[in-house]
């Protein structure tokens, strides 16, 4: 079968293998023994109806759940607490193996607390003999993520090993003693816990006795426990280079390069490692994963490898996922003149969904003498696919030939596991395998089965026993199923191939036969309509599509490259295209009882031309390419200010010089002391045409160097590539000698100084703008342990360690303790930023520049109206936590009607005013809302919701803005929201004439790209020098010393926690956070948001809102970021969006939205991520820029990440710098630069606004 070809059909309905959710391992054996391979499927949870199964194979093409006449127990205790903070279900691993050599397979179940040892009895029944087979009952710290049977000592008997996955428990051996009870064997001595997910066997050492290679988790080493014969074990992972010391899951065994030795795989986090026994030294192995192609396979657990196709080599198929859903990955095995690769995939007709996925098994389920394939998925249903390359069912195509091959040991173990399978054919290939079965989550018993290509007879099959060694037996004929017992010869057994069903499959037909498990092309759907609408279309615009038919009431669409604005559900849809070169759509029309078929309606996505008339410029398409751009890279606020500012130059230095407007930024310019020479530009093409062309190569150029090294690089520089397709430029042409006369050469020459400038301008980009000198004072905090013991300075920020560090962009990253981000940033060079207004600092002999300096923070310093100020800034943030429940019974008016519109005069000047400014119980700020919309004068709608759905979309919304385009893009995509408005005048600081739209977007992104690049300067030298700490840093620091209320009380300690009745309490005897031994009691509890370890889904659960140990306090964040690796003052959020208010009031002329309304609809129970929610649409609206503002600042006080210290000087220094930047950018719209005076905004930044 070609590799282009589409190797598997998805036949999870045909199966009925779709109604089961929410699973980990699966485990497939012939139970019954009726020549069919069954499955065990292990239910993620135990609670509710989410049972393990017993699914049985009918022989016609599906499986029927046979479980409640088993006499499993589903009803077993496995509450567990996991000191990782990582939780992976509570049932989680299926084992089949004979252990009594019956020839009736049994099964071991790994669970928390309570696994089970399942005797088959023969009759379709099982009895639990854990008890009486010696394994505990109850194990209150054990976590089983896998169970491996073999059989180490060579007695005929399979022993089993236990993965634990629990820090504080073992891994296990226990040896069969063969009157159905077995032994624990002690490896104290040779293993210690190490959060182990898998094991597998092998022959490393080449002796007969089988070696355990086992996965560990968390960057700590994986063992290799060599066997001594029987006797023990010795960990020799180190003298065969296979310590792997990363982020350990899945093991998977092959022979990759059919050189006749055991390779393997161990899946981490996109660094998997594949070991291969290259011959280099007998007692090493080399790691090939990124030689041949594995390396980086996202978030990676259950692989397998099979020979899927046929032609002799074992393809791979690797199961991914976790915080995000991932597409698993499918490889085929290729050959290359470097040697044997893998090469991904065509894997079906159907698009790859993404999936949280786990364990992957293939079998043979229909006996047709391939392999299928069997993937368990958390949060959605099972996926089972069957394999084409011998799809007689469908036509006549066989793609290479086969032979499956069934061991049945007799001196050895029943099952034959340990046994090595050698074949030569007749085309002199030889394969090997080694049959353990194991996979995981799950070990499996099944003939073992090779692809024969165009072999036309098996010429040897050597099977080397476990216990009695080789047996050779030759000329058996391909295609074929053989029978191999151990000393007793070998016979050819019938394939027992599926009796399949035929008749329509299609559930959405008007004829669906749910009995049937072959499709025989006779289903009957509703008569179609067509698509009418505009097939050429431009990128960003907005078209109508509509589909009519005489039969449908209901309509389901689906867009790829662009996006429903409006109408799905119905038969017209508004839908606004991407910048890409083509597009679809497809709709489904129904009625009660069945569908149409699918109706699709192709698009040409192109740019006939971009010009004045144009509703989107050149600029406000490159724009949009870098926002992109920033959403596939790491979240960096301050680099990402950065990009948006030097790019708008860049764009605004090409407009300038093109239509003779203005002064350049940098061309022509000395701009901290570096020189772009330029000597002017002119030809005779138009302004249209030069504009376009300089634009675009200098945002190009710019784009593509600023994230060469993106973990996203590779889509950031196909949307480039795109757009310069649309525009039909060539990528290739990088001349900037002629400069003065050709639009091309002007953009490179334009990004060429942009680059250079930016390599000299103190972001240290050259080295991937690390900090050079800055060292923080605290060791980490370990969030997912109780408490802060590590921190030994409370005033100053303290790095997280973290088992995984995801950031805001969703990049799973290497590091486990986030550096701090930017704690230099004011040693870059500014935009519109006043050196005057710049003080020096000095630590550890090294300069921080601090612009607008605020002052110190309030800070735990035997001060009392220091330490009473700082102990009442965090403990509000706690206090809010407590709002984040949408089941509190408060609803809130969030319309401008009541929100906004917060006086000038009203902000606080020192600490002692911040309590009237916030409301400090039930949140919010003072804004006295609209009596009616400023612009229009009409009342504004009221939107009543809960409040706490309100407070989880704010933090989430403005965390990094909808899509991670961190905050400097957020504000530049509300921009591009306002720019958009058709109410909008585009009038520059609404006088004079209307500006084109090239003219309005090229100097908005100039002035914003500034302020932003100003604020991130000022707030993160802020950072940077004052280096002050963080919520969860500061309350669990406090929790730990106590209450600093009640000094009668013996855990008073005048700098613990206040006592807030209904809030912030101590922990008394009976109270149900006291522990079983009273442990807690005398502790701090805190009213709050309740944390993640109250979500097991983040789709369908809530943590809500309760009491909670102090100690134990987390922010409303994913427990992969937890808080911004930074630090806390000045808020960036709050600078960030105060300085953007005021330039966009400045620039519109109005300090509010068109209309006196902007608007972001978070969709019911679809918005938010960490958690279920909103539990109904909230919109989120303002009616000026500076409302929009004031409710970010207070999104970061509900989300955990600052107290209000941290907010009101980001508020004012982000004032002043809107107004000076802002004046500073619009002087170079003049013909000649000139000092302005500037109006500065009526908010004053004191010399210290919290210590006057």
């Amino acid at each position: 079968m070609s590799i282009y070809s589409q190797q598997f059909r998805n036949a999870s309905t045909l199966s009925d293998l779709d109604q089961y959710y929410n699973n980990n391992g699966v485990a497939v054996a012939d139970y019954d023994q009726d020549g069919d391979l069954d499955i065990f499927l292990v239910s993620y949870y135990s609670d509710g109806n989410n049972d393990s199964r017993l699914l049985e194979n009918t022989n016609n093409g599906n499986f029927i759940d046979v479980t409640a006449a088993t006499g499993i127990n589903q009803n077993l205790n496995h509450e567990i607490d996991l000191p990782s903070g990582f939780y992976f279900g509570d049932r989680l691993s299926a084992s089949w193996g004979d252990f009594n050599n019956d020839g009736y397979p049994d099964l071991f179940l790994g669970n928390s607390v309570q696994s089970e040892l399942y005797k088959n009895n023969g009759d379709g029944s099982f009895t639990n003999i854990t008890e009486s087979a010696g394994f505990q009952v109850s194990c209150e710290d054990c976590y089983i993520a896998g169970a491996l049977w073999l059989d180490y000592d060579l007695d005929g008997r399979l022993d089993i090993f236990l993965s634990d996955y629990h820090s504080y428990s073992h891994n296990k051996l226990y040896r069969n003693l063969g009157n159905e009870t077995f032994e624990l064997i002690d490896l104290t001595s040779v293993i210690l816990n190490k959060n182990s997910f898998s094991a597998i066997f092998m022959y490393i050492n080449e002796d007969e006795y089988p070696d355990i290679y086992i996965a560990n988790d968390f960057d700590q080493d994986n063992a290799l426990l060599i066997n001594q014969e029987g006797s023990g074990f010795v960990d020799q992972a180190e003298s065969y280079h296979v310590v792997d010391p990363r982020d350990g899951m899945g093991l998977a065994t092959c022979d990759y390069d059919n050189d006749l030795d055991t390779d393997f795989l161990v899946t981490n986090i996109k660094e998997n490692s594949f070991f291969v026994n290259e011959y280099v030294s007998e007692d090493q192995f080399t790691n090939l994963s990124e030689d041949v192609n594995i390396y980086d396979t996202n978030w990676a657990w259950g692989a397998i490898f099979s020979d899927f196709t046929h032609d002799g080599y074992e393809d791979l198929y690797i199961a991914n996922g976790f915080f995000n859903d991932e597409k698993n990955e499918y490889f085929q095995s290729i050959f290359t003149p470097e040697g044997r690769k893998f090469q991904a995939g065509i894997f079906t007709d159907q698009p790859i969904i993404a999936t949280n996925s786990r364990s992957v098994n293939s079998f043979d389920y229909d006996n047709d003498g391939d392999l299928d394939l069997l993937v368990t998925n958390i949060n959605s249903s099972l996926d089972f696919y069957e394999n084409k390359a011998i799809d007689t069912y469908y036509d006549n195509d066989i793609s290479g030939a086969w032979i499956k091959i069934h061991l049945e040991g007799t001196t050895s173990n029943r099952n034959g596991l340990g046994a090595v399978i050698n074949i030569l054919d007749s085309n002199d290939d030889q394969q090997t395998r080694l049959y353990n079965g194991s996979g995981f989550q799950h070990q499996s018993l099944q003939p073992i089965h090779f692809g024969l290509n165009d072999a036309t007879l098996v010429n040897t099959i050597s099977v080397t026993w476990p216990n009695t060694g080789v047996e050779t037996y030759t000329n058996i004929d391909v295609n074929s199923t053989v029978k191999i017992v151990e000393g007793s010869g070998i016979q050819v057994v019938n394939n027992n191939t599926a009796n399949k069903i035929p008749g329509c499959t299609d559930s959405n037909s008007c004829n669906y036969n749910p009995d049937a498990t072959v499709d025989d092309n006779s289903c009957v759907y509703l008569t179609s309509g067509q698509i009418e609408g505009t097939q050429i279309v431009a990128p960003l615009e907005t078209y109508s599509y509509s589909y009519s038919d005489t039969s449908s009431t209901n309509f389901l669409w689906d867009v790829t490259n662009g996006t429903i604005i409006q109408g799905q559900g119905t038969n017209t849809i508004e839908v606004r295209w991407d910048i890409e070169s083509e597009g679809s759509l497809s709709i489904i029309g129904s009625d009660d009882n069945c569908n149409t078929n699918v109706v699709e309606f192709n698009v040409s996505i192109e740019l006939s031309s971009v010009n004045d008339e144009s509703n989107y410029s050149i600029a406000r398409l490159w724009n949009e390419v870098l926002l992109e751009a920033i959403r596939n890279d790491l979240a960096r606020p301050t680099v990402h200010a950065r990009n948006l500012f030097h790019t708008s130059a860049a764009i605004y230095d090409a407009w300038s010089i093109v239509n003779s407007e203005g002064t350049p930024y940098l061309m022509g310019n000395l701009v901290y002391g570096y020189e772009a020479p330029f000597d002017g530009f002119s030809n005779s093409l138009s302004d249209v045409e030069n504009n376009n062309t300089a634009i675009s190569y200098a945002a190009y150029r710019i784009i593509t160097h600023r994230f060469s090294q993106s973990p996203g690089y590779q889509s950031i520089l196909s949307k480039c590539n795109t757009l310069m397709s649309l525009l039909n430029y060539n990528i290739e042409n990088h001349d900037i000698d002629n400069n003065g006369e050709d639009p091309i050469a002007l953009g490179n020459y334009i990004a060429e100084n942009y680059i250079s400038y930016g390599l000299q301008d103190g972001a240290m980009e050259q080295v991937d703008y690390v900090n050079q000198y800055y060292q923080p004072v605290n060791e980490p905090l370990v969030p997912i342990l109780s408490g802060n013991p590590s921190i030994t300075n409370p005033n100053r920020w303290q790095p997280l360690s973290l088992n995984v560090f995801i950031d805001q962009s969703g990049n799973i990253l290497d590091e486990h303790t986030p550096e701090f981000l930017g704690a230099e940033w004011g040693n870059v060079n500014p935009f519109g930023l006043d050196q005057n207004d710049m003080t020096t600092y000095t630590r550890d002999g090294n300069n921080y520049y601090v612009y607008h300096d605020p002052g110190q923070p309030p800070e735990l310093d035997d001060n009392l109206e220091s330490d009473l100020d700082y102990i009442d800034a965090f403990s509000m943030v706690s206090v809010w936590g407590s709002h984040l429940s949408q089941d509190d019974g408060v609803m809130w008016d969030i319309s401008p009607n009541n929100i906004g519109n917060v006086p000038d005069e009203s902000y606080p000047e020192n600490l002692s005013e911040y309590n009237s400014f916030f409301d400090y119980f039930n949140g919010g700020d003072n804004g006295m809302g609209y009596s009616s919309n400023p612009v229009t004068n009409q009342a504004y709608e009221t939107q009543i919701v809960p409040r706490g759905d309100y407070t989880r979309v704010l933090a989430e919304f403005w965390a990094d803005g909808p899509d991670s385009e961190t905050p400097p893009g957020h504000w530049f995509v509300l921009l591009n929201s306002i720019s958009d408005n058709p109410l909008l005048e585009k009038k520059f600081q609404g006088t004079g004439d209307e500006l084109s739209n090239l003219e309005w977007d090229v100097k908005s992104y100039f002035i914003l790209g500034g302020v932003m690049h100003d604020v991130a300067i000022t707030a993160w030298g802020i950072k940077g020098w004052y280096d002050y700490v963080r919520p969860i840093s500061s309350i669990r620091y406090m929790a730990d010393l106590g209450q600093s209320t009640d000094q009668s009380l013996s855990n008073y300690n005048s700098n613990g926690l206040p006592l807030i009745t209904g809030y912030i309490e101590v922990i008394n005897e009976g109270d149900l956070l006291a522990g079983d031994s009273d442990e807690n009691v005398g502790k701090i509890k805190v009213y709050s948001w309740k944390g993640h370890d109250y979500i097991d889904n983040p789709s369908t659960d809530q943590a809500g809102v309760g009491w909670i140990l102090a100690e134990e306090w987390w922010p409303y964040q994913r427990p992969t970021f937890v808080t911004p690796n930074f630090a806390g003052y000045v808020s960036g959020h709050s600078t960030y969006s105060r300085a953007a208010a005021e330039a966009l009031t400045l620039f519109t002329g109005s300090p509010y939205f068109p209309g006196g309304m902007g608007e972001y609809i978070a969709r019911e129970n679809e918005f938010l991520v960490f958690e279920e929610g909103p539990s109904q649409d909230v919109k989120l609206q303002w009616a000026s820029y500076r409302d929009a503002s004031d409710q970010c600042s207070l999104s970061r006080i509900w989300g955990g990440i600052h107290p209000h210290v941290d907010d009101i000087p980001g508020r004012f220094i982000g004032s002043i710098i809107g107004v000076e930047s802002f004046n500073y950018g619009a002087a170079y719209f003049e013909s000649s630069l000139s000092t302005i005076d500037l109006e500065l905004p009526k908010l004053k930044l004191v010399s210290n606004p919290i210590y006057p």
